[in-house]
């Protein structure tokens, strides 16, 4: 595992367009930073913006499976399952723990808001779930990734904001405190991480879509 991570992390340079992904992560990035400072980190889709980066980690190394070369290498099942899989499900962890500790120092300062953060968080794991199966599934499948990511999040939305939205219009899961959710978080992000695994680990077989890498196939 140790030894996939380690290669993973080497070989993102290598990935396709690499210049134009890094763009796309800082785009993310300030867009993730604007929008929690506009709302004072109260807003699901700031969050949200800084945990499907790690996407681009699986989606820099999956990229290379187009490759004649690659799919003729024995490592094609390792770069097609445990390496992207293990590469970002670690910046998920990575990029969860930034968030823990920006709502700890957020709660520090408004205590009184510690059920409006741990419901954001909560928002934040529900859409990491979809991600994890929408990036399992559109590499081979694109639009029907896209339309079970689609269902996931919207469904998800109207669930929390039907049942767990306060007077200010906020989500407030108040029955769960942000320890729990702390710790709950990693384990979500573990299991999603092993979802995508076996998701993958079934259509493994299947080619990959080309609409889901426009151009690299023409590159290839």
């Amino acid at each position: 595992m140790i030894k996939d991570l380690i290669t993973g992390f080497k070989l993102l340079k290598y990935g396709y367009k690499i210049k134009l992904n890094l763009i796309m992560i800082l785009i993310f990035m300030a867009i993730g930073v604007a929008v929690e400072v506009v709302s004072g980190g109260g807003n699901v889709i700031g969050g949200f913006y800084f945990m499907i980066l790690g996407m681009f980690a699986y989606q820099m190394i999956i990229s290379m499976d187009v490759s004649t070369y690659v799919a003729s290498s024995p490592m094609q099942r390792k770069l097609q399952l445990t390496i992207p899989v293990i590469t970002s499900t670690v910046f998920y962890m990575v990029i969860y723990t930034f968030l823990l500790v920006e709502k700890s120092v957020l709660i520090h300062l408004h205590p009184e808001k510690e059920d409006v953060y741990v419901g954001t968080l909560t928002m934040i794991l529900t859409f990491m779930v979809a991600t994890f199966i929408f990036v399992a599934v559109c590499f081979k499948y694109y639009w029907l990734g896209f339309i079970l990511m689609m269902a996931m999040v919207f469904g998800s939305q109207f669930l929390m904001m039907n049942l767990f939205m306060n007077e200010n219009g906020e989500i407030a899961v108040g029955f769960i405190n942000f320890p729990m959710i702390a710790a709950a978080g990693y384990v979500i992000i573990i299991l999603g991480g092993l979802l995508e695994y076996s998701i993958a680990r079934l259509l493994y077989r299947k080619p990959l879509s080309e609409y889901a890498f426009r151009g690299v196939f023409k590159d290839a």
